[in-house]
Parts: structure tokens; sequence; C-alpha cells
């Protein structure tokens, strides 16, 4: 083909080249001519769920014996403290084991000796401290098997004064800030099996608890006023300093087996040691009504737990928890 034929031959096919590729690729979207349809996502929140029973949680733990006689009024300090032990002690008396946790108080007193049932009172609570006046040198090695730490007043008076305008010896009075200084470390309490939060379901009125020991009797009696149970010991109301009458959110009457200690008073008395694991049978007083139920502690740092039928008996949060240690057959009444 002649030169001059063959260069618009090309030209040609190049612009049909051109066209071809043009229409072999996609065609552009039409753009849409009305918004597609908004999605909407709905997220569902679910209800918060009801606070279930909680156990006692708070600071380190300071355990204090305190004097349960009429020689050792006023009492100082019971009205902050988390649960109050009541455990027989020699000749038919009582003495108090005061837990303070969730709040210490200023002072508390009077302080009196320890006994070998407190070592497995506060073995669940875990490495705690524990305040007394002093022991008995067979008391003491027991004492210093627990693995709480001791804090004797005859031992080293620090976080200790002496009030003289009491008689001694009913007059050691503690300061929980230097004894807890002293311990280097008391640990804020395990689960020690208590149930705080609403009232279990059933229960009937239960308005006054009675306990009678052969030389004490505490007595605690539901003020709807004040919404606890007011402390009665010796047919005397129990007060504070300030004159308020001691009282308790719930109050748990625990009936436990108790044999006697090769320990001897001066008067040639046995210390009875209350059995704390086990099982048994229990009275929870709360709101004015009563709960009757099964105790149940399987080993010496195991919790305690307190149910009726397959519910736990819960406690209320607010007021002491006051713990009455009976044996089997004491003298108890519950109205």
């Amino acid at each position: 083909m002649p030169r001059h034929a063959l260069l618009p031959a090309l030209a040609a096919l190049t612009v049909v080249s051109l066209g071809l590729a043009a229409c072999s690729g996609d065609k552009p979207s039409a753009a849409p001519t009305t918004p597609p349809p908004s999605t909407t996502t709905t997220t569902t929140t679910a209800p918060p769920t009801p606070a279930g029973p909680e156990p006692l949680v708070g600071g380190p733990v300071l355990a204090v014996k305190i004097d349960n006689t009429p020689a050792a009024r006023p009492r100082i300090g019971l009205d902050v403290a988390d649960v109050v032990y009541v455990e027989p002690a020699e000749g038919g008396l009582t003495r108090l084991l005061a837990i303070f946790s969730r709040t210490q108080a200023p002072e508390v007193g009077p302080v009196r000796s320890g006994r070998e049932s407190d070592v497995d009172l506060v073995a669940n609570y875990g490495k705690v401290a524990l305040a007394f006046s002093g022991s008995s040198s067979y008391t003491k090695r027991i004492l210093d098997r627990g693995k709480q730490v001791n804090l004797s007043f005859d031992q080293n008076g620090r976080g200790y004064h002496r009030d003289h305008s009491r008689p001694a010896p009913y007059n050691v009075i503690g300061n929980p800030k230097e004894l807890l200084a002293r311990a280097g470390g008391s640990v804020k309490p395990a689960d020690i099996g208590f149930r705080y939060g609403p009232a279990a379901d059933g229960g009937k009125a239960g308005t006054s608890v009675a306990a009678r020991w052969p030389s004490s009797r505490v007595t605690l009696t539901w003020n709807a006023k004040r919404k606890q149970y007011l402390v009665t010991t010796d047919g005397r109301p129990d007060v504070s300093p300030s004159g308020r009458q001691y009282g308790a959110g719930t109050v748990v009457v625990q009936y436990v087996a108790t044999h006697k200690s090769g320990n001897r008073d001066v008067n040639g008395q046995p210390t009875p040691v209350v059995d704390m694991v086990g099982s048994g049978k229990t009275v929870v007083l709360r709101d004015g009504k009563q709960w009757t139920g099964r105790w149940s502690r399987k080993g010496v740092t195991a919790p305690t737990s307190f149910t009726v039928g397959a519910q736990p008996l819960t406690f209320n949060p607010k007021g002491p928890v006051w713990v009455l240690l009976v044996a089997p057959g004491q003298g108890v009444t519950v109205r």
C-alpha cells in the first residue's frame, strides 16, 4: 500500500479501537434519586441486678476483750463495733469480744484478759489484731499458737492507758489507732460467713431475746424508733459514757457446745471453752422479727453460715451484730 494511503487507515483503526475500549468498561452507577432507607440500631440495657447479700467489708480488724460485769460500766466503743460476741467466762459470768473493722472508736474498754475461745472466734477473720489486758500462763500458750496478732497490755503497754476515775482492774482503756499501729499490719476481714442485706423470707414476730448464764443476764429488746434491739445487762440499760443505750441491728443466738479448759481462775473455777467448729441451732432477730435456722462452720478458718431451709439468714447492714454464744438447753427466751 502506498505510504500516503497507510496513514489515514491507521488513524481510522485507532479511533475504532478507542471506541471499543470505552464500550468494554463498567458503566458508571446512576445517582440515586431517593436516599437509601436509614438503619436504626436499638440497644437494650438490662435492668441492674439487685444487690445480693454482702459479706462484712471494712478496714483492718481490731478485736477487743471487754469486761461485761457491773464494775465495768459504762463500757466504751460498742456503738461502732461490727460484731459483739457474748461468751461465757468463769463463775457463770460473761465477757465480750468486740470486732471493729468498718469504724474504729476513739477509745474502747474496759479491756480485760483473753481466753482460749478467742483464738477460734477470730481465726476466720484472718491475721487480725487482738487486744486484751493479759492472760494466765496456761491461756498465753494457747493464744501464742493462734494466727492473730496478740496485743497484751501486760506485755507492752503501748496503745493503752489507765483511767484512774475507774477502779482497777476495770480501768484499762485501749486506743484503737495506736493498737493497730502496734500490730504492724492487721488485715481486713476475710469472709467470715456473715451476709448483710434484705431480710430472709418468712419469719415471725421477734421483739426481744433474754439469755441467762449463772451470774449474768443479757436482754435485747426491739425499739421501733431506733430500729435496733437495745441492750440491757443484769437488769440495767447498757449505756455509753454519753448515756445513749447500746443497740444491735441484728441479734444472733448461736447454740454451741462447751467444754472445760485446763485453766482455772483464782477461785479454782474452770474456764469454759466454746466449740465454734461444727453446727447447731440458731435464732436470728432483726427488724422486729425472728427466724429459727442452723449455723455451720466446717473448720477453724472456715466461714460460719447461717441458714433457714435453703436460704441464707441475712443480717441488718445497719448496727452491730450481737452474737450470744449459749449452750444447748441454756435459759434463753425469745418473744
